[in-house]
This record gives C-alpha cells, structure tokens and sequence, in this order.
C-alpha cells in the first residue's frame, strides 16, 4: 500500500505547532515561517544546523521513495556547504540522505549528511533566490540503490545514477524522514514537500503545489461558534463635520458571519448627530440597497473617542462587499475622524440627515473613507477560517456525542491537471473534564469518511488528519469539480 504525506506550511502560526501530531516530532530553533513560492503561501527557511528540523515515520517498510519538494537558495549559488537534507531512515538507521549543497548541486549521500558522496547531480539550481520544483526518486539497497531527479515537472529525468550504495541498516527499505540542514552559513527555502513511498515502485508526480483550502459556509451544524473578526476602515486623518453630508466606506469580508457592531474614531468634541447604516453594493463600486440601519443615533461625542453603532444582526459571507455610510446633522466646526482625502470612501450631500439612509444614494463623488471597524461576530465556517490557526481566538466547540458540523471550501483560481491527494485537518483541544474524543470528516457526494479517533487533552493543541489519494466517493482518482464540491468538518465520538 502507497504512503503518502505532505505539507504546505501553510496552517502554522509558528513551525513548533507542525509537531502538535501531524509532523511526529522536529526542532523549531533557527527554523522561520517565510513567504512561499507562491501568493498567500507559506514556507519554511533554513539557516542554521540541525539534524531534525522534521520528522515523520510512514509505519511502512517500503523501498522506493519520492520526495517531491519546492527549494529556493536566498544566497548566492557558491562554496561547499552542505545545507538541506532530506534523511531516509530505518528505525533509528539512516540510510541515505538527499543534501542540496551551496553550489548548486543536488548530493545522494550513504548515511547522514556528511557521509560518503555516491551521486552528484551538478548546477541543480544555478540561480539564487528563485523557485525549482524538484521531485526525487531514491531506492533503497546496498547494490542496486538509485537516485533520480525531474526538475520543474519535467517527464523525463534530469538526472539518474544507479547501482548506489543506499542502505545501511540489515534491511533494503525506509519507514522515516528527516528533514534537517547541515550547515547554516546559506539560507534555503523549502515549500510544497510531497512524500510518496511504496515497495517496489511510485508513479512520477510532476510539479506538486499544496492548495490550503480553508471552510467558507455552513453545509450543516451542531457546534457553537465563538469568536469575532474586525475589520479596518480607511486610513486616518481628519475632515471637518458637515451637516447633510452621508459618508460611505467600502469594505470586502473575508470571513462569513453577522455584523451587529461598527465603531468610528472621532477628533474634537462634537455636538450634534450620527446616524449609520450598513447598504449592498451593486457591482459597480457604488452603494445599493440597504442591508440594515443602526439601532442607535450617535451623539455629542468627545474627543479621541470611539463611538458605538448597534447593528440587529446582518449576515454577511466570504467575498461579499460591503458599505458602511454615516451621516452628521450638525457642522459645528469640530473635527469628524475619516479616511485621508481621495481615498477609497464617496460622499453625498444630496441625501439630508432627516432622509439618511436612502436606498441607492445619487450624486456620489469620491471622498474619503470612515476610520473606524466593522465586527463580524463568526459563522461556524468562519471560526475555523483563520489562514494560520488562532487557537481560542476564534473556534467551534460541541460535547454531544455524533454532533458534526460540515462546510463548503474555498475555491481555486485554476484547475489542477490532477490531484493527487486531499488531506483534511483539524487543530483541537478539550476543555471541559472527563474524556473526549473526536475526529474530523471528508463528505464527498454520499460518502462520508473520517480521520481516526483522536483523543484529546485540555494540556494542549493537536491536528487530526486523514489523506485520500482517491475519492473515497468514486474509490477513483480525484477530479476537480469533486474536491470543489468536498464537505469538511469536526465531530464529536464521545
């Protein structure tokens, strides 16, 4: 049976919470979380020594291994130094091991890092600071090892050495990686790694890139949802209050879930009226209908305050945009805090203070933008969306045994030619006494797959996780449109 395994680096607020059970254990020092290859992506930086950065065992005995790994070199492309390695390991025996040199070249080592050189793939990665896909193949025996490299998704080798000395233990196969760094002289970059193992052989992957798709909507729940997202409206700076002149800031969500607060930051004592309102936007950048009115009227504010409208609750989802418009009844000469002139904001003054709100507002000029927040108070979707997770900032919790909650995810910008495996996670943790346990579920069209049982601690965070190399669905390769339409969500077993 094929293992697989692998890891965007996307889903960390630091590298320690990679070891939190889905990396088995590893050593976060001089290890940083970095930009990826790729917009909104993570990586991981290599620059200082370590012989376990990351560590994870398969529980399989097999023979043929590929690593399939996004690697850039930050310095420049010169000396000896051995730096990222890949460790192939039996049981506490290393192997061979895959070490990316400062030079340039792409190394298959017998042992650990500093052993006996028995392939050198030369000007591997002749540019610094830019982005090589590199898929390895590496057998493991004492007679009949071999290392093959395919760069850039190329379908042919770039580079094949055979009858290799690989294998150092009694046995001709590895269950553990390591990822570690032999020197710290150079910085290097990793994203994207896929490992593939399998007795006697692993098809070719191509040029591999981990999509993290986070939860958008509720399909169906049972779990309460805590916590609340702000967002920002415009930049400071300040503009004199006019009486019968509305204000309206724009602002896309990123997360799903109802608006019942929005605060604004006001300058100078004033004496008068706030109304506010929340209004659609039409698609042409300009507000529409109204979504909703604030339940309270603003007034006679002082300075440096910040000012409360009170929302019934509004429900918003991911990509929605929004306006929030205010308007004064009063120009007394203070100072109103909005956004600096010619920024993102229109304004009106052909809307009074007695007609405000009015449903698709006229005579919209462009203006400036409110300083202040909107609150969204999350869906469930939306408190398990934080693109790094946020622990007890923002989650879901449930103690009803066969409770589960399932969500839609986030689409992508282009179709994947394949896919070669769909992992499913959860960051969980228990917080009342007694025992629990719980798992996170995979619905793709009638079928409805689980991770095993984890149990979990009130001492600390944990993933729960499950890889399908095949919809479990159609029991055939993945396509697109069934990921698209996957359903993912925590449940409760006791």
């Amino acid at each position: 049976m094929a293992w697989s395994f692998g890891d965007g680096f996307d889903l960390y607020t630091a590298v320690a919470d990679a070891f939190n059970g889905y990396w088995d254990s590893g050593t976060p020092t001089s290890v940083t979380l970095v930009t990826g290859r790729f917009t909104g992506s993570r990586g991981l930086s290599i620059g200082a020594p370590s012989t376990a950065y990351l560590v994870k065992s398969s529980g399989q005995n097999d023979a043929v291994h590929h690593i399939n790994i996004a690697f850039q070199q930050t310095g420049a492309i010169a000396g000896s130094s051995l730096c990222y390695a890949v460790n192939f390991i039996d049981a506490a025996t290393t192997q061979c091991t895959i070490v990316f040199r400062s030079d340039g070249a792409i190394l298959l080592v017998n042992g650990g890092t500093t052993g006996t050189v028995v392939a050198t793939y030369t000007g591997a990665f002749p540019v610094a600071s830019t982005w090589y896909s590199f898929e390895c193949e590496v057998t493991i025996n004492n007679t009949t090892g071999t290392f093959k490299v395919r760069k850039n998704g190329n379908t042919v080798d770039d580079f094949s050495a055979a009858s290799l000395d690989t294998q150092n233990s009694a046995n001709a196969y590895a269950n553990k990686i390591q990822v570690g760094c032999g020197a710290g002289v150079i910085v290097q970059q990793i994203d994207d790694l896929f490992w593939r193992s399998d007795a006697s052989s692993v098809a070719w992957m191509g040029d591999v890139r981990c999509y993290t798709r986070m939860p958008t909507a509720n399909s169906s729940v049972q779990f309460t949802a805590v916590g609340t997202r702000t967002f920002v409206l415009g930049n400071t700076g300040g503009v004199t209050s006019v009486a019968n002149r509305a204000i309206y800031s724009p602002l896309t969500l990123t997360y799903d879930g109802t608006i019942t607060s929005v605060f604004i930051t006001t300058s100078g004592t004033y004496t008068g009226n706030i109304k506010g309102a929340i209004y659609a936007d039409g698609g042409a950048n300009a507000p529409t209908t109204i979504l909703g009115t604030a339940i309270n009227v603003i007034t006679n504010t002082s300075i440096a305050s910040v000012a409360t409208f009170t929302f019934s609750p509004i429900t918003v989802v991911v990509g929605q945009k929004i306006w929030f418009a205010y308007c004064t009844d009063t120009a007394n000469g203070s100072s109103v805090f909005l956004g600096s002139a010619g920024a993102t904001g229109l304004s009106s003054t052909t809307t009074t203070y007695a007609a405000f709100p009015a449903a698709n507002p006229t005579s919209l000029a462009s203006g400036s933008s409110s300083v202040g927040s909107v609150v969204v108070t999350m869906s469930n979707a939306g408190a398990v969306a934080d693109p790094q997770q946020d622990t007890t900032t923002t989650y879901v919790y449930d103690s009803t045994a066969g409770h589960a909650d399932l969500y839609t995810i986030a689409t992508i910008g282009s179709t994947p030619s394949s896919t070669l495996a769909v992992t499913t996670r959860a960051y969980m943790l228990k917080s009342d006494t007694g025992s629990r346990t719980a798992a996170v579920q995979l619905k793709s069209g009638a079928t409805t797959v689980a991770s095993s049982t984890l149990t979990l601690t009130t001492s600390g965070w944990q993933w729960t996780w499950r890889t399908d190399t095949v919809d479990p669905n159609t029991s055939a390769a993945w396509v697109a449109a069934n990921v698209d339409a996957a359903l993912i969500g925590p449940t409760v077993i006791a």
